[in-house]
């Protein structure tokens, strides 16, 4: 099949690098897949880097959708696209646009667990433009039932995939990330990866280190990621005499090196109807860390709580801190937890099952 991929944002995240992984493992599966997204975006110059071919277009502007739509159109017609594969609200409407008139078939990913329809655009759009929708989980396709009306035969929901861990590097990634934060073997590395932004809980994560660190002293938190919350986590933690406990590393582009540095990964979303299936996580599991993280959206899929982490209510910092110290202080749990987290991911979360499930779709999509 020849397949474009499309993803409208100005960030680089878990939605975006999805979309990476998962235009890697269709090619490898023999298909001609391209990516769009704005120029200069992080995720045309790692496409690019993987051998991707690339389609630059400026995403901005609602004024400009059906422009954008136009666009899209002129190159589904001279590449062949058999599917549009859109990835987030404004390439979701302009793909749609873009593929009427010609032999591509739409089809829309869902990301979160909010409506995707706010306007007689996207009711015509996602009744009329969208052959099918893939959710992440559970609770994404159940918002598409009941709040957007969108048939239930029209979902399917795959699960994200992420490639393993890179075994053979680990050992020498571990010691140069630890060396980087300045921190010896012996202390344990609680991983966090995420937009500093409400929905991910940080505030939440904060408090139950500074719990954590009543009873324990030979743990860091290294928060990865930027945001618009970043001045006011930092002065939290200083509030909090924290300074000793936690790194906040930035955005960083190198998360192969920085997951086998962690001793344990810690998610701390909150129910705000955001967090469908975080990718963060899924790297923790292919990785094979313990997991302590809260029970919202698509996480209690990812995590078996007791046997590869646990799963602890959002906004409660002294449950998210227990979870902590249970591992903190327990090698062997941690050991035993790490193992059942890596057989969680290679049985359901490897990339190359989410691509065949993802081929599947299209197939069926392309004979209706």
């Amino acid at each position: 099949m020849n397949i474009l991929l499309t993803n409208s944002t100005d960030i680089f995240a878990g939605g975006e690098d999805y979309v990476l992984i998962l235009a890697r493992y269709l090619a490898r599966r023999g298909h001609a897949v391209f990516v769009s997204a704005n120029p200069g975006h992080l995720l045309l110059r790692k496409s690019s880097d993987a051998g991707l071919k690339t389609i630059p277009v400026s995403y901005v502007g609602m004024n400009r959708v059906f422009e954008v739509g136009r666009e899209l159109r002129a190159h589904m017609r001279s590449l062949n696209i058999d599917i549009v594969h859109s990835h987030a609200n404004y390439d979701r409407t302009a793909a749609a646009i873009g593929a009427m008139g010609t032999r591509a078939r739409h089809v829309a990913g869902v990301h979160s667990s909010h409506s995707i329809q706010h306007n007689i655009t996207h009711w015509i759009r996602n009744r009329y433009g969208t052959r099918h929708f893939v959710a992440d989980a559970d609770s994404v396709r159940d918002v598409l039932i009941r709040e957007d009306r969108i048939p239930g035969e029209k979902i399917t929901i795959i699960p994200i995939g992420v490639e393993p861990g890179k075994g053979e590097h680990a050992g020498d990634w571990r010691r140069e990330i630890r060396r980087e934060l300045g921190i010896d073997e012996k202390t344990i590395l609680i991983g966090n990866v995420a937009r500093l932004v409400e929905f991910k809980g940080h505030r939440v994560l904060l408090d139950a280190a500074s719990l954590l660190a009543k009873q324990c002293s030979n743990f860091v938190v290294a928060i990865v990621g930027d945001g618009e919350l970043l001045d006011t986590l930092k002065a939290q933690a200083q509030r909090l005499n924290l300074d000793p406990h936690v790194r906040f590393l930035g955005f960083r582009d190198d998360l192969e090196k920085l997951y086998p540095a962690f001793d344990i990964y810690c998610h701390s979303s909150l129910e705000m109807a955001e967090e469908a299936f975080p990718l963060a996580i899924l790297r923790a599991l292919a990785e094979g860390l313990p997991v302590v993280c809260t029970n919202v959206g698509g996480i209690a899929a990812m995590v078996n709580d007791g046997t590869s982490g646990y799963l602890k209510p959002p906004d409660n910092p002294g449950a998210l801190a227990e979870g902590l110290v249970a591992c903190v202080a327990d090698s062997n749990l941690r050991a035993a937890m790490g193992s059942a987290s890596r057989a969680i991911f290679d049985r359901q979360y490897h990339a190359d099952i989410m691509a065949k499930r993802m081929e599947q779709v299209y197939e069926t999509v392309l004979k209706a």
